[in-house]
């Protein structure tokens, strides 16, 4: 009994440390408040974060530069989404580690069981799922900096709205600019913040430092929308043309992604409907085969 407790216990062990792999740590409030206040780079929550040099996850950077094996080769994701290069290198680890151990646990549990099981399977399935528990962690901070990208496409279409509503007003470039990255919030809005402080420090125009955030952010809405501004040059409606057309083509851009996004739903929607139908054909269609299969000839 004891035996089979410490083997449910591994068990759960295992699948705690493949579930703390996948998922982010909440983000501290005041970190984000640091966050906002800190000009001059790219604002991301986890600037958020907790120390990179800080116990197991530098134990786990070592161990890799030790080992010759690249963290990975996402870093503008991992700049994007906030996670320092220490981090995920832990995640990684954890990830393999929880990979290996949780079939061969489930394994001895059932071999403890009296349930037979070949050796070779949970060896293979070990080592599959010790891949996957390396490689998820990569793919889960690539779907992550995606998402980021779409949120700040979405907050850019609504920052180049307000900046055309204060330049029909009667503002000027640099007052609406500015104005409409103080109106709104959320990450987009405080990394359009960040830029403009960079660029008000740095003395570049905003428009430089909009195609420096588009090659941090992996955006390339920014960096046409500076070139297209530079091409205006100074005049105040050409500029404003060029922001209008600007937002106009990021929200034919987002309109086309939903509708794909949800024509994809759609479709994915009939797996389910087709694999009812088929059990439901099963069912009704067992009975006669079974009938038929269980009549026997004539006994000479």
């Amino acid at each position: 009994m004891i035996v089979i407790m410490l083997l449910g216990g591994g068990c759960g062990l295992g699948v705690w440390l493949i579930v703390r792999s996948v998922t982010q740590r909440p983000v501290p409030l005041a970190a984000i408040f640091a966050g906002l206040e800190r000009p001059g780079r790219l604002y991301t929550p986890a600037n958020d974060t907790a120390p990179e040099n800080g116990g197991l996850e530098a134990v786990a950077h070592r161990l890799f530069r030790s080992l010759g094996v690249t963290v990975t080769r996402q870093e503008r994701a991992l700049r994007l989404t906030g996670r320092s290069e220490q981090r995920h290198a832990l995640d990684r680890l954890v990830g393999a580690v929880g990979g290996l151990l949780g079939p061969n646990l489930i394994a001895v549990a059932l071999l403890t069981a009296g349930i037979r099981v070949p050796l070779g399977l949970p060896v293979i399935v070990s080592l599959a799922t010790m891949v996957g528990g390396f490689m998820l962690p990569e793919l889960s901070v690539k779907d992550s900096a995606e998402k980021r990208r779409r949120a700040f496409r979405y907050a850019l279409s609504a920052y180049l709205d307000l900046v055309n509503v204060l330049l029909a007003g009667g503002a000027g470039i640099e007052t609406a600019l500015y104005a409409a990255a103080d109106a709104g919030d959320g990450w987009g809005f405080a990394t359009i913040r960040s830029a403009l402080q960079r660029a008000r420090l740095t003395g570049r125009t905003p428009w430089e430092t909009f195609a420096v955030l588009g090659e941090e952010l992996g955006v390339s809405e920014l960096a046409e929308l500076s070139a297209s501004v530079s091409l205006a040059g100074s005049h105040g409606a050409r500029i404003r043309q060029s922001l209008a057309a600007k937002a106009d083509t990021l929200r034919g851009h987002q309109i086309a992604e939903t509708e794909s996004e949800s024509e994809a739903a759609t479709e994915r929607m009939t797996i389910p409907v087709a694999v009812l139908l088929f059990g439901f054909l099963i069912f009704i269609a067992y009975p006669a085969v079974a009938q038929i299969t269980s009549i026997t000839g004539p006994t000479p």
